[in-house]
């Protein structure tokens, strides 16, 4: 949808000297080289950092990649694994604790080992090892207790499996805040890794751990790239990190080559022609269908879409339907958000009649439109779950950090967090929740645009600046300036009247949704677009798309 925004609100980058000798250094465009500067790109710059940019090498980041001190411990651990091995994996219903469980499932069935999994329910049990599962567990016996995408501080469900004899592998991401389970070996990056490592996904920290150990044959793992490049972009961890991007760049070669039968039967039912896909494709599509699983629904519906279950089709539509419900949900507690006046609760609203299971993309949504921290909470029996969302420059582990003594559960990321709390404690909670957020300060980062003429844009410029993606959290995708000049065409696009194409004259923008708001053009000063690769009928080309226009 397109906006209106101030000037005020942009910094407009005009590539200059640098860019240009950025651009003779290397032999490339002076679009890929304004690129590469607005990216802190220098002439001083060295070879190996710019190399980091256009073609980073992901052998060499893996061999000097440090997760952590209990690395080769745990990795003895899955080496002991055989034909008899009896493991069960613990994972968490988001798609990253999904694609970590069935890396983990794919690892123990490589030793030959028979395998289960168990997710929690997002909203009747929550995020973490939850003592009745451990207890479940340690009743049934196993060899192997593998947890992934949580477990770093279930103190007390580590011990209760760890009582009855069994090992506990856990191999997370989230932060370390107090004290650890006391599991038999732990990966986690957050406990001694390098910064790299420290920005990885659980299902990427279990990949490159696996790649070090030589868990798996190399050119297998390589083909398990798809579910890394599937939880790096669903989780949102920095995109500016070389290894995330070449991570989810072979994971986008493996789903475009070769994709699993439920992702080309869910590619399918989408309409994306797998040859084509792109992160936007994932990030717009098919994550939000296998995120709906756990959301409204069990997660180990996406997992079984992730192997290939009975009845492909038939779960895939599925979740398919479920996405379905989950935006319309979402479009109702929007609504609501929108029209009620929340006073004297600005940042923490609930309601008994949300559904728990979408809180967070609409949380997500909230803080994104604001520009400020949001908290939304929904009853489940006596407890009440929420999720906490930051922009830029908050903390929601160190809000929850600070309540933690009053709360159930929580845990989560500095911009992302979850938690749950008595209801008898609630509004003591909220009270002390509401006053912190709203102190909180707001990073006002204007956002950085490149001014470029829409004319001078071309297939093979664009081709060359993609190879700065994948574009994502921390390494957006770019953004273009071009000022107005009065002298435009406004044409009807589509056959609902909503759409328009904007004559440039030597070129065309595309305003979605923007057939009303394009006829006051009195204060516009200039329009925003996003370039855009489109595959029609075997016909590719570019496509510019606004995103704002700038007033004044």
């Amino acid at each position: 949808m397109v906006v209106i925004c101030s000037k005020d609100e942009l910094n407009i980058y005009r590539p200059g000297n640098t860019a240009v000798e950025i651009a003779a250094r290397l032999d490339c465009s002076l679009f890929q080289a304004a690129l590469l500067e607005m990216r802190g790109v220098t002439s001083e710059t060295s070879d190996s950092v710019i190399k980091s940019w256009i073609s980073p090498d992901m052998e060499s980041m893996l061999e000097s990649l440090d997760l952590g001190e209990t690395n080769s411990l745990a990795a003895d651990v899955f080496r002991a694994l055989d034909e008899g091995s009896d493991v069960v994996v613990y994972g968490d219903y988001d798609v990253d604790g999904i694609s970590a469980t069935a890396l983990a499932v794919e690892m123990a069935l490589y030793k030959k080992a028979s395998v289960r999994y168990f997710i929690p329910h997002r909203f009747n049990q929550g995020y973490g090892l939850h003592s009745d599962v451990a207890t479940s567990i340690a009743k049934r016996k196993c060899d192997l207790v593998v947890v992934v995408d949580c477990g770093t501080q279930d103190v007390e469900s580590v011990k209760l499996i760890k009582k009855s004899g069994i090992p506990v592998a856990i191999i997370d991401h989230h932060l370390a805040e107090g004290e650890l389970a006391l599991s038999d070996t732990m990966v986690n990056p957050q406990i001694g890794g390098d910064i790299t490592a420290k920005r990885l996904c659980a299902a990427g920290v279990i990949w490159c751990w696996a790649w070090q150990n030589e868990l798996l044959p190399r050119e297998k793992l390589r083909k398990l790239l798809d579910l890394v490049a599937l939880a790096t972009i669903a989780d949102c961890v920095s995109l500016a990190s070389p290894l995330n991007r070449v991570l989810v760049q072979g994971g986008l070669d493996v789903l475009r080559r070769a994709p699993r039968p439920g992702l080309a039967v869910l590619m399918e039912k989408l309409g994306i022609t797998p040859s084509a896909l792109d992160p936007e494709d994932l990030a717009m599509k098919i994550i939000p269908c296998l995120n709906a699983a756990g959301r409204l629904y069990f997660a180990d519906l996406a997992v079984k879409i992730l192997f290939n279950a009975d009845d492909l089709p038939e779960k895939v539509d599925q979740i398919i339907d479920l996405n379905k419900k989950r935006r319309e949900l979402s479009s109702k507690i929007l609504e609501q958000v929108d029209s009620e006046q929340a006073e004297p609760y600005q940042y923490v609203l609930t309601d008994n009649d949300w559904s728990v299971g979408v809180l967070s993309s609409v949380a997500s949504r909230i803080c994104s439109q604001r520009n400020a921290p949001v908290a939304l909470v929904a009853s489940v029996g006596e407890i009440m779950r929420g999720t906490l969302r930051m922009p830029a420059g908050g903390d929601a582990v160190g809000i929850l950090k600070t309540l933690a003594p009053k709360l159930n559960t929580w845990g989560g990321h500095r911009l992302a967090a979850g938690f749950s709390v008595k209801f008898d404690n609630w509004q003591e909670v909220r009270d002390e929740m509401e006053k912190m957020l709203s102190v909180v300060k707001v990073s006002s980062d204007k956002e950085d645009l490149l001014y470029w003429s829409p004319s001078e844009l071309d297939l093979k410029a664009w081709y060359e600046a993609e190879k700065l993606g994948p574009f994502g959290m921390d390494n957006p995708c770019p953004k273009l300036y071009s000022p107005y000049n009065g002298n435009v065409k406004i044409l009807p696009l589509g056959k609902n009247g909503r759409h328009v194409k904007i004559d440039l004259g030597e070129s065309t923008l595309l305003g979605f949704g923007a057939a009303e708001i394009v006829k006051d053009r009195e204060s516009l000063m200039g329009w925003v677009y996003r370039p855009r690769v489109d595959t029609w009928r075997n016909v590719t080309s570019l496509q510019l798309v606004l995103e704002k226009m700038v007033t004044v």
